[in-house]
């Protein structure tokens, strides 16, 4: 036989076992002393826990509980009140601002893709952007001449 496991033991301990299976347990402990020792050990620890005082609640718990228990049944519950209007009105706060807000998008969104045409700025404009030459000191010479005329 394999060795048990512990949980086995622990029933064996606290003589939880069918007859047959703890007449093989007790061949097998008899010829192993690694689980002899376990159950030893599971043993003490069961003898240390009884060995600890129980606290005193004050009150008798079980009795208490059995009274709950064993109480006749109170009927059925209450009905819940009715509210005054149907319950579709409290959904609609809710459904408002999400229709609010899907009408808010669609307006947006033409905005966007376009209610009138892109307007080119001229070139004389964008000539701003271009490349300044090395050692230059103005990007557009428009602007360089017109700052040189200025007082």
């Amino acid at each position: 036989m394999t060795c048990p496991r512990h949980s086995d033991l622990s029933a064996y301990a606290d003589d939880m076992l069918a007859p047959a299976e703890r007449t093989r347990f007790s061949l097998h402990l008899a010829g192993c002393p690694a689980c002899q020792h376990r159950l030893d050990e599971i043993t003490a620890l069961g003898q240390s826990l009884r060995a600890l005082p129980s606290p005193r609640l004050g009150f008798d718990l079980a009795a208490q509980l059995n009274d709950r228990l064993h109480a006749p049944p109170q009927g059925r519950r209450p009905a819940r009140p009715r509210p005054a209007w149907p319950v579709w009105l409290g959904w609609m706060p809710a459904g408002l601002a999400g229709g609010l807000a899907l009408a808010l998008g669609i307006w947006l969104g033409g905005l966007l893709l376009g209610g009138g045409a892109a307007t080119v700025p001229s070139a004389g404009l964008v000539r701003v952007f271009d490349p300044v030459p090395p050692g230059g000191l103005c990007a557009a010479a428009e602007i360089c001449s017109l700052l040189k005329g200025m007082p």
